[in-house]
């Protein structure tokens, strides 16, 4: 019985193990290394969660919280490609390729786009879709869409689906407890804990999917970079108490 026990634990493991394994970058991202894209930008978030009717205070500053953490997520999508090697327009340069767009977000996901490649050396465009808040009295959670489309060929390098939590811990009044470094971004711009949790949140989650990517032509790739095990489609990102982040691969 003891042996019987020891090797369906073991089975158990060995799967668990092989279910945990990921494509490598070279299969994953086979579109994207074969393109090598110098450019990219990021379209206008389209932002889908919803908000409340306001009838008291708390709805208007709740509204503006979730306004705050949308442009936090689209703000902060810049830097982790940056970092990977990537030439991204800024804000000014962005702002004022969206103001003269005049196909609606659904359009620039599925139609022709290879206007932005011909006329603005544009090589692909990346979306951003917020679907969903959710919380508790000490987490946040939120849904993500992520998807960079080539504007030469139209094809979909990348397409990534998280839900992210961050939890805090409680105090001895039951309260949420927030880190240092949630305090700290408090301070820094102003904004009260909620809407820093959801800050700090769509930070990490920016940075987890975008620095996934293959390294762009600004940076130097290692030698084994090709066949190190690339992110999920689909994945749960969780902030813990402590701050250390687990990450789990999910079903579609």
């Amino acid at each position: 019985m003891r042996r019987y026990r020891t090797y369906i634990g073991i089975l158990l493991l060995v799967l668990a193990a092989a279910s945990c394994k990921s494509e490598k970058r070279l299969s994953y991202y086979n579109d994207l290394y074969r393109e090598q894209p110098a450019t990219i930008y990021i379209a206008p978030l389209a932002d889908m969660s919803m908000r409340r009717v306001v009838r008291t205070t708390e709805d208007s500053l709740f509204n503006q919280s979730l306004n705050t953490a949308a442009q936090q997520l689209y703000l902060t999508a810049a830097d982790p490609l940056v970092y990977r090697g990537y030439y991204v327009p800024g804000p000014l340069a962005s702002a004022q390729i969206a103001a003269t767009e005049h196909r609606s977000g659904k359009q620039l996901r599925n139609e022709d786009i290879s206007d932005y490649h011909s006329l603005l050396g544009i090589d692909a465009v990346l979306f951003i879709t917020l679907k969903e808040w959710r919380q508790t009295a000490n987490s946040w959670s939120v849904e993500v869409e992520y998807a960079l489309r080539s504007t030469e060929t139209g094809h979909e390098m990348l397409h990534v689906d998280a839900h992210a939590t961050k939890t805090l811990p409680f105090d001895f009044k039951a309260s949420p407890l927030p880190l240092p470094e949630d305090r700290a971004f408090s301070d820094r711009y102003g904004c009260d804990l909620e809407t820093a949790q959801r800050c700090r949140l769509v930070e990490i989650l920016n940075r987890y999917v975008l620095k996934d990517l293959p390294s762009g032509r600004r940076a130097r790739a290692t030698a084994t970079e090709q066949y190190e095990p690339a992110h999920p489609e689909y994945f749960t990102l969780k902030i813990n108490a402590d701050g250390t982040v687990q990450i789990s691969k999910t079903d579609q």
